[in-house]
């Protein structure tokens, strides 16, 4: 950051370098007053590392409890809560509280992947993949003495996922005990999910067990027992995550409809395993996304996945992230919160959250028994003390099926009124919500002289489902429509100017920037990353192609009816319409949206001699933006910004 952008406190891409984001929270009721732990994310020497911080649920100072070159993630307090468990880059790790030493135990060949402790305190149960794939064929002695396979032979799909590559080692359940021992629970090729411990010693996982399941995935809570696993649940739209309760009940977070459609909202509902009984949670919350946590904002941190527990979650609710009790059915917070992680032990609730109205980083809250939040960190957001944050306006645009929330962001210090370059940001998904959070790109347009719109059109999850149901299956129709009337109201309320606009998403909001661009010449400048150029290449390429085909309405290649409708909505079928510049940004290991489909754009923008550029983002996967290697994300954010200067300028030219 130069002299002249800090004494103006500007968003600037440097100021990453400074960044605190708090991720994942622990909370123990034990005396005196409770404890909470969570993880603390900062760049060091140009690096990510995770540490673990904890200070009173009471309130008092945050003292940290690990700090070195490493990422220390998914802290679980002991039965008693004298003792942390927590994964060292993948290897399990206690740490005793009075001693603060840790130490790992159990040795696995690959990494952990979750954890959760036995009642006694004695043992934890840790998900691990196996050593050897049965995918995989190997020479007899392997050539060379290379340990690499012969092959990998696969008769299913589903054997590919972004952010973790190639899922051919099956994921199991073992025991690991404090003594040293380490016992194993289950085998077999099925992988499972989220070993969670009730008070009793059983252990529940998520499996899915359908002769189809990689083609169209609905996993359920299953008993891990002795003989193999016994169904717990039959949700027909399937499980998203579970956890057990004191009495050893479940609280689940599903879809009880069996149209598994983007429309087709998470619930949560209460499971009785010795009956199996099901009965619904938050019936209010009927028409919103339940178990949302974080949103779409990347100020939370997203390097760690948010986590919710038994009695508390997230509800997705006018572009925030509401805390609610599923106990009580009441809301913890106010309209516009945005929560991250939430736990609760003993009564005592935490939560990692932004407060309604505020432009911030996020910090632990204690929700009090009046759905008070009391601010207990500080170590989040003081890197954020001398910027200054852009002014917020949330407009309604008059659109075709109705109004479209807008998220207006007008630069530090201008009149709203002012004649700037609007660029309109597109989300993800489609069924996400921009919210009165807004991201760091967001913030650094803002920073650098941008008007910045974030629209919620058709598709988007803030006004419930008739709204994303406006989308299945008519992508770049409905949400064009959408987007088109948010720009002619921006411009006829004088917060836009014909001539001075730009476009820029990520994923489907790369899609829909594709879209724009191929079917308008309103957009001086155009930003995609990792977005969709033919639909049909992608429905294979994609690491969950064939069920999100069916999920969006968008269909398969399968018969020439579904491939003409995939055509239809490809803009590589358009390409030679786009004349906008155009900026590709591209993970190069994003199993997602891959680089062959969003290759077959460039090179025909290429062919035809148009202003393209491919940033290609070597060993970086779907979310590089939030969850890749710091250099790479402070590159992607400044090329995006020299992209507009030189084709949208903040000057009249």
């Amino acid at each position: 950051m130069n002299s002249v952008d800090a004494a103006h406190g500007r968003w600037v891409p440097e100021l990453l370098h400074t960044q605190v984001a708090i991720g994942q929270v622990a909370v123990h009721s034990r005396p005196p007053g409770g404890l909470v732990v969570f993880t603390r994310r900062s760049v060091v020497a140009g690096r990510d590392r995770i540490g673990l911080w904890s200070l009173p649920w009471s309130g008092g100072s945050a003292t940290p409890l690990t700090d070195g070159p490493w990422c220390d993630t998914h802290p679980r307090f002991s039965p008693d809560g004298g003792t942390i468990a927590f994964l060292r880059d993948g290897r399990l790790h206690l740490m005793d509280l009075a001693e603060g030493e840790p130490r790992q135990y159990g040795h696995f060949a690959r990494e952990v992947r979750d954890l959760d402790w036995f009642p006694d305190g004695a043992g934890i149960a840790v998900l691990t993949e196996d050593e050897r794939a049965p995918a995989e064929r190997y020479a007899s002695p392997p050539p060379g003495g290379t340990a690499s396979p012969t092959c990998r032979v696969l008769d299913r799909g589903g054997w590919r996922l972004d952010g973790e590559g190639l899922l051919l080692h099956p994921r199991h359940v073992h025991r690991v005990g404090l003594d040293g021992t380490v016992r194993r629970l289950s085998e077999g090729p099925l992988s499972l999910a989220r070993p969670r411990v009730g008070p009793r010693g059983e252990v529940y996982v998520m499996a899915d067990r359908g002769e189809d399941s990689d083609l169209r995935p609905c996993p359920q809570v299953q008993l891990l027992t002795a003989d193999g696993l016994v169904p717990v649940t039959a949700l027909a739209g399937g499980v998203v995550r579970h956890h057990v309760r004191d009495d050893g009940t479940l609280t689940v977070i599903g879809r009880g409809d069996s149209e598994r459609a983007d429309r087709n909202p998470p619930q949560a509902f209460h499971v009785d395993p010795a009956t199996r009984r099901v009965t619904s949670l938050l019936p209010g919350c009927a028409d919103h996304w339940v178990g949302a946590l974080s949103g779409e904002s990347d100020l939370h941190d997203w390097w760690t996945e948010p986590d919710d527990s038994a009695e508390v979650t997230g509800v997705a609710h006018a572009g925030g992230v509401r805390p609610y009790d599923l106990v009580t059915g009441r809301a913890l917070g106010g309209p516009g919160t945005v929560v991250g992680s939430i736990a609760r032990h003993g009564g005592l609730t935490a939560a990692v959250l932004v407060p309604p109205g505020a432009i911030a980083a996020p910090e632990v809250y204690a929700l009090e028994a009046d759905s008070t939040a009391r601010r207990l960190s500080t170590a989040g957001s003081s890197w954020l003390d001398s910027s200054v944050p852009p002014t917020v306006e949330q407009v309604e645009a008059p659109g075709p099926a109705g109004p479209v929330t807008v998220h207006l962001l007008h630069p530090p210090g201008t009149d709203p009124s002012a004649d700037l370059p609007t660029v309109i940001s597109l989300h993800g998904g489609p069924t996400a919500q921009w919210g009165p959070l807004p991201n760091l790109e967001a913030l650094l347009l803002a920073g650098a002289g941008y008007r910045v719109a974030l629209p919620n059109p058709r598709g988007s999850i803030d006004r419930g489902s008739a709204w994303v149901a406006g989308l299945h299956g008519q992508w770049g129709r409905a949400d064009a429509e959408d987007v088109h009337a948010v720009v002619d109201h921006l411009v006829a309320t004088g917060r836009a100017t014909p001539g001075r606009l730009g476009v820029c998403g990520l994923s489907y909001g790369g899609f829909l920037t594709h879209w724009l661009t191929a079917t308008s010449d309103r957009f001086a400048a155009a930003v995609s990353e990792n977005g969709v150029s033919n639909q049909i290449s992608v429905w294979a390429n994609c690491d969950i192609g064939p069920s999100y085909g069916a999920a969006s309405g968008m269909g398969d290649p399968l018969d020439d009816a579904g491939a003409a409708r995939l055509w239809e909505a490809s803009p590589l079928r358009l390409a030679s319409r786009i004349r906008t510049p155009l900026l590709m940004l591209q993970a190069e290991d994003d199993l997602r949206c891959p680089a062959a489909d969003n290759e077959q754009l460039f090179l025909a923008l290429r062919a035809l001699g148009r202003t393209v550029r491919y940033v290609l983002y070597p060993e970086s996967s779907h979310l590089y933006q939030g969850t890749g290697r710091f250099d790479r994300r402070l590159d992607r954010h400044q090329r995006l910004l020299d992209w507009f200067r030189a084709h949208l300028p903040l000057e009249h030219v």
